[in-house]
């Protein structure tokens, strides 16, 4: 029994390892699956060319993210592209459909300011921010 007990431990051992890889690989992929659906799933480009607010946030002209996480549809990340502002919003959707087009923000003007009141999809259907003063 020397040679071939020895030769069925060492293929027990190696069946063991690639077993082991191969759940850990598995593992990783479940994890990284896990982690790709956590981001938001809907984002969109805006460009404003002057500053606004959002619910009191002064936010500078210039390139805008919008965000909206599957599992906080009401919730909004709007994120500069250029500089580091970011606010996240809560929101309320809007009566009516618009022709879809591409993405679109509506401001307030208030005297010489701007105030974030509404963003329009590329799907038509738009949203109200939520504690617009």
């Amino acid at each position: 029994m020397g040679k071939h007990g020895f030769r069925e431990r060492t293929r027990h051992k190696e069946f063991d390892m690639r077993a082991l890889l191969m759940s850990s690989v598995i593992g990783a992929m479940t994890l990284t699956a896990g982690i790709a659906q956590a981001e938001p799933t809907t984002r969109e480009e805006v460009k404003v060319p002057f500053a606004f607010t959002v619910n009191g946030t002064e936010m500078p002209a210039g390139t805008y993210t919008v965000r909206q996480d599957e599992d906080q549809p009401h919730a909004l990340l709007i994120q500069g592209s250029s500089n580091k502002a970011a606010i996240f919003v809560l929101t309320a959707p809007v009566d009516g459909v618009q022709t879809p087009q591409d993405t679109s923000m509506v401001f307030a003007k208030d005297g010489n300011s701007y105030k974030l009141t509404q963003v329009w999809g590329q799907d038509g259907e738009g949203v109200s921010i939520v504690g617009t003063r």
